[in-house]
């Protein structure tokens, strides 16, 4: 299963404690070769996503 041109950050998953570490290296990486700035940014986006973009606008 790849990853959608958009992933969305459902309530369901605001329940869960984190991402195993695995699944956290697909969504930054994701975010990496999605980026696009802030403003044109989904906050619905899961949260990893939104912090990697945030580090990639301090670069």
């Amino acid at each position: 299963m790849g990853i959608s041109a958009t992933i969305p950050f459902s309530a369901q998953e605001a329940n869960r404690p984190s991402v195993d570490a695995i699944e956290e290296i697909r969504l930054r990486t994701w975010a990496r070769k999605n980026y696009i700035k802030e403003s044109q940014r989904d906050d619905l986006w899961h949260p990893v996503i939104l912090d990697e973009m945030l580090r990639i606008d301090q670069e």
